[in-house]
């Protein structure tokens, strides 16, 4: 598992020291405690300043190597990551808020349908959503 983030700080002004590091590690160490995760590691940067490193579990576990900040590591299908992070730097330049109606850049998901149940021969229904469908969760 690969977590990336890309974060605007909204003119906050917070500071590497004001990162909330112990949040941070509990979370990780919370996936690596529940088998989530066999190891993982984390670099945070503020105004390109490192705030938070930390490395919890382990890189080879039959080994018992644990996590390093050099740790070399097989990644498998940047996309995602990758495509977030570009759209999150959009979101930072105001190109588009999180509430627009995907159709809006997706012309071809303005009449989207979501399932409603089977009817009586159990087929789909299918119906217009109650809202246009957003980016936001």
């Amino acid at each position: 598992m690969v977590l990336v983030g890309c974060a605007s700080t909204g003119g906050t002004g917070k500071s590497a020291t004001q990162t909330d590091r112990a949040g941070i590690t509990r979370t990780l160490q919370g996936f690596v405690d529940q088998g989530s995760l066999v190891g993982v590691s984390a670099p945070v940067t503020i105004n390109g300043r490192e705030a938070y490193f930390g490395a919890f579990g382990y890189a080879d576990r039959e080994a018992r190597r644990p996590m390093a900040r050099d740790t070399i590591v097989q990644i498998f299908s940047m996309t995602k990551p990758i495509t977030g992070t570009a759209l999150m730097q959009l979101w930072e330049q105001g190109k588009f808020h999180l509430d627009d109606p995907v159709s809006n850049y997706i012309p071809e998901l303005s009449n989207v349908k979501v399932f409603d149940g089977v009817d009586a021969s159990g087929a789909p229904v299918l119906v217009a959503p109650n809202r246009p469908m957003t980016s936001a969760i």
